[in-house]
């Protein structure tokens, strides 16, 4: 689907989207079985990156690999080092600024798809600034679109930490 990077840090990698969320936790994008498994997009997703929010997964390596350092925008002064994300597509590429960064449980669907309208967008955008873990003065209007990246957090059994970003063609 595309090739996302964080400039300063591990994060570089292609960005694959299956006929489920399942297929990729465990295999490479060239299809080999891989503990690693993939950065991959959300198969509910459009493989455009043209949906108003675009979910992508990772797992948090111990070795520090793969998503694990998106966990580290929970610090302030880490938003501000390493804000320079990048996601390389067919259709062209983009910038990512991130806005928001919230912990939450894995068991439950936290994060949204659909919306009725810009005014809905809106709501949920300012729901999630305000559980964020960092302040970020990143503006996201009700036509811009958003990045969606979760990884594994280990506050309590089954924590997630997602990084938000605003979408901006390059």
């Amino acid at each position: 689907m595309g090739w996302f990077s964080i400039k300063g840090t591990k994060i570089d990698y292609p960005v694959t989207r299956g006929k489920d969320n399942y297929f990729y936790l465990n295999h490479l994008f060239t299809g080999e079985r891989n503990i690693m498994g993939s950065i991959f997009m959300d198969y509910r997703n459009n493989g455009d990156f043209s949906d108003k929010n675009t979910i992508i997964y990772g797992h948090n390596m111990k070795n520090g690999s793969m998503f694990s350092f998106l966990t580290k925008y929970k610090n302030q002064h880490k938003l501000k080092t390493f804000a320079n994300m990048i996601l390389y597509t067919p259709g062209g590429n983009f910038s990512i600024k991130p806005f928001a960064g919230i912990i939450v449980d894995g068991k439950y669907e936290s994060v949204r798809f659909d919306f009725e309208d810009n005014y809905d967008f809106q709501n949920y955008i300012s729901s999630i600034k305000k559980k964020s873990t960092f302040e970020s003065d990143i503006i996201v209007q009700g036509d811009d679109r958003i990045i969606t990246l979760c990884t594994c957090s280990y506050e309590f059994n089954n924590a997630r930490y997602v990084l938000f970003g605003k979408l901006i063609r390059s």
